[in-house]
């Protein structure tokens, strides 16, 4: 692994976030590495926009009635708006199910305002406020769609869930037995796969998504037009995933995965894309994403712009000063140790 990110305080380093980047197109060639990409690591929810492609591809979900909405709220990691609440709700209604049937958990929302709304309205956070309550939604309609019992729908030796396998094994060129399972925060199986492969299914979808000669064309395009199309579901107001898509008009699909896993798929060249950052700290994610689409020429002047934001955040202290910065580092030569001297400040 190599260092990625440092954060500054009064121009000093304080902390450094080390991880890796692969990058690679959908023949599997490398075009851009930092570490050994062979590494392996939980996909998370990056594994969210690969998890959806078996219910559409079946079918399932245009028998479903799915919108592009309701397929980029099935990728999402939302942060619990009313907006994302009310689509899950209306998938649920739909299936003649009800929030009970979610079995992701309950979690209080990502975005303050609603978490706010319910701490003043003295309201307890429901399942559809958890950010992977779109997932779990979609993995009920295909269960119903192909007529499996939905009581266990979220078990590994669920029918839905040896799809979702199959198709993580395709994408990512793994042998099934070769995939280790372990239990995401939402109670779904997750799978660990090499750093290398978990881009190498990102460039495929972004390929398959252009191709009509390919099997998985109409999934794929469903998929990354719906994230293009309803960004606001992926994430949420002010998050990076959302604004990411937002302001890049078509280029990529953009998606975080717990533990600062993220994943993208760059349109032009099919490009896959996925960086780790090993502590798992997400602050330092962002700035690394930014760095990396300047390097790679993905994004311009005039989408930067919108972007910037995010490239060199800045850190503040509880009196809301400006007291240092979140900086990628992994462009350049020299190393940075704890207490160097940064002057990008």
């Amino acid at each position: 692994m190599e260092q990625l990110a440092v954060v500054t305080r009064n121009r000093y380093v304080e902390s450094i976030h080390q991880g890796y980047i692969c990058v690679v197109d959908s023949d599997g060639k490398v075009i851009y590495k930092k570490g050994d990409i062979n590494t392996k690591f939980f996909f998370r929810s990056s594994a969210k926009p690969i998890q959806i492609i078996p219910f559409i591809h079946s079918g399932g979900a245009k028998a479903m009635d799915y919108s592009p909405k309701e397929i980029a709220i099935g990728c999402a990691s939302h942060s619990g708006e009313k907006m994302h609440q009310d689509t899950v709700l209306n998938v649920l209604k739909r299936l003649n199910l009800d929030v009970k049937d979610l079995h992701c958990g309950v979690k209080r929302p990502y975005n303050e305002d609603e978490n706010n709304r319910l701490i003043l309205q003295g309201e307890k956070p429901s399942a559809l406020h958890a950010g992977c309550s779109g997932k779990h939604a979609a993995m009920l309609a295909y269960s119903k769609f192909l007529g499996y019992d939905i009581s266990d729908y979220n078990k590994a030796s669920h029918p839905v869930q040896q799809e979702v396998l199959k198709t993580i094994s395709i994408f990512t060129d793994q042998q099934i037995d070769g995939i280790p399972i372990g239990t995401d925060g939402c109670g779904l199986p997750i799978f660990i796969l090499p750093i290398y492969n978990m881009a190498l299914s990102y460039a495929r979808l972004t390929k398959y998504s252009k191709d009509p000669d390919s099997t998985y064309h109409e999934s794929c395009k469903a998929v990354f037009e719906a994230m293009n199309k309803h960004p606001e579901m992926v994430a949420g107001t002010g998050e990076f995933c959302t604004e990411l898509m937002q302001h890049t008009n078509g280029k990529l699909i953009a998606k975080i995965g717990a533990e600062s896993v993220y994943c993208l798929g760059i349109k032009e060249k099919n490009l896959g894309i996925c960086i780790k950052i090993v502590d798992g700290g997400e602050r330092a994610v962002y700035p690394v994403v930014i760095q990396l689409l300047l390097e790679l020429k993905v994004i311009g002047d005039d989408e930067y712009e919108k972007l910037k934001h995010w490239h060199i955040s800045k850190l503040l202290n509880n009196l809301d000063e400006h007291i240092g910065h979140i900086i990628p580092v992994f462009h350049k030569d020299e190393v940075l140790t704890l207490g160097s001297r940064v002057n990008s400040e």
